[in-house]
């Protein structure tokens, strides 16, 4: 049997496209394994979204490069990165045997076969891929959690984006199509499901000429086995009031949600080509904690964006202060090629945006210990991840609904005889910038 290594790098959208490869390889009778020493095909899905994240990709095709040298015999790159580069990819890194994009890996198969007999393959297709296709998906993560996405790709066109060029235009799914799938995830044993998009308030508007978004919540919530559902990346502009009561009147839908906002300054927005005002961002914000008063707001901002004076920086913090969002995530500007903010004026020296990072964490960190010291007392459900033992003491760690997977706190319990993937009661006895101290409820 051939045996076969995948790395899968970047958001939990790109994990959902790996997930789908390791479907059709398995299905082709192709074996999935963690030792790259022992894999005769190497695969990496990459990411290409910012500087970072390349440069990741990149360290890591290398890293894979060497393993091939000496253990196997193809090595093929998928995702946004060879979606983006392919041929600077192909000519600099000549140990790559096959490139494919985010529109057509789907042909892995096809490709594995074809390395193997020595058939090179650098082909790459538009980045509008078929989600209508019935596809296997076999999941690489832990077992009780998964990301379910309802939709690809984004018509908003920000201006320092590429992600309608990595990933084309919005195409949602359908709901049946969906619904299906998060049954087969229940059967599966999955307990929390994370609902992903570019931008997820933006659903159905191309199938069903509006947004279908909560259609889809009502259908989902029937699957009585799922006892977390997570909204990820909601664009403020679009939030409805049915969403809102949508979240308020059923218990598994968590209340949490991400707002990624990236800016509050009014210049630097229009520049930016976002949505709705800051004063708009606000009231959305008291309207959701006055309907929900437990629910948890996670945002993503962007510094050091072109024309960012100390005083539209000044303006960002003050909103930060405003807003307190019990959850933020912060980014330096990335100057990306291809796109019209990469060619803007007055763009920000590096040592400036790593300055204003650290402001902004700084005075995030204040925000989130004042929000988690405001649980302390309370009681909370907690989904049980892991279980250490040492010295005969037993530590148990998990999340509440407050908490994505891998992005935000953890909860920590010492003593509680349960198990990972079960959910157990939990009062909140102490409070950090990041994490939670609770005692199981008898």
């Amino acid at each position: 049997m051939i045996e076969i290594g995948l790395v899968s790098l970047g958001c939990p959208k790109n994990q959902v496209d790996s997930e789908i490869m390791t479907g059709l390889i398995e299905e082709a009778g192709l074996k999935i394994i963690d030792d790259y020493n022992q894999a005769e095909v190497l695969i990496v899905n990459t990411c290409g979204f910012i500087g970072d994240a390349k440069e990741e990709s990149i360290d890591t095709i290398l890293g894979l490069a060497k393993y091939k040298k000496d253990n196997c015999q193809v090595l093929i790159v998928t995702g946004c990165l060879s979606q983006r580069y392919p041929e600077e990819l192909k000519e600099e890194i000549p140990e790559i045997d096959a490139i494919l994009g985010t529109g057509n890996f789907d042909e892995i198969v096809k490709v594995i076969n074809k390395g193997l007999e020595g058939e090179k393959r650098f082909e790459i297709t538009d980045p509008n891929f078929d989600y209508q296709k019935e596809l296997p998906r076999k999941k690489s993560d832990i077992g009780y959690t998964a990301y379910v996405k309802i939709a690809e790709g984004c018509n908003n066109r920000c201006s320092y984006c590429v992600i309608p060029d990595l990933r084309g235009e919005l195409r949602s799914r359908k709901i049946e199509d969906i619904v299906k799938e998060v049954t087969e995830l229940a059967k599966q044993g999955v307990k929390e499901v994370n609902i992903v998009a570019q931008d997820i308030t933006k659903y159905g508007r191309d199938l069903y000429d509006e947004s279908k978004l909560v259609e889809l919540l009502t259908e989902l919530i029937k699957i009585e086995e799922i006892e977390w559902f997570r909204l990820l990346y909601a664009y403020p502009a679009d939030f409805s009031d049915d969403l809102i009561e949508m979240i308020a009147k059923h218990k598994r839908i968590c209340n949490y949600i991400d707002l990624p906002i990236q800016h509050a300054d009014e210049e630097i927005r229009k520049k930016m080509g976002r949505q709705g005002s800051k004063e708009d961002i606000l009231a959305l914000i008291e309207k959701l904690r006055n309907r929900i008063p437990d629910m948890t707001i996670r945002t993503s901002l962007i510094v050091g964006f072109p024309g960012e004076t100390l005083k539209e920086f000044n303006n960002l913090l003050d909103f930060i202060q405003r807003a307190k969002f019990d959850r933020l995530g912060v980014f330096t500007y990335s100057q990306e090629e291809g796109t019209p903010a990469a060619n803007m004026p007055e763009q920000i020296p590096g040592e400036i945006k790593e300055e204003r990072y650290e402001e902004v964490m700084n005075l995030q960190k204040t925000i989130s210990l004042e929000r988690n010291q405001e649980w302390i007392g309370k009681e909370v459900d907690m989904l049980v991840e892991e279980v250490e033992e040492e010295a005969g003491e037993r530590l148990v760690i998990g999340r509440t609904e407050r908490d994505a997977p891998e992005i935000d706190g953890l909860i920590y319990v010492k003593g509680a005889k349960v198990k990972p993937a079960s959910f157990i009661k939990v009062r909140v006895v102490d409070a950090y910038e990041y994490d939670l101290i609770g005692e199981e409820i008898e």
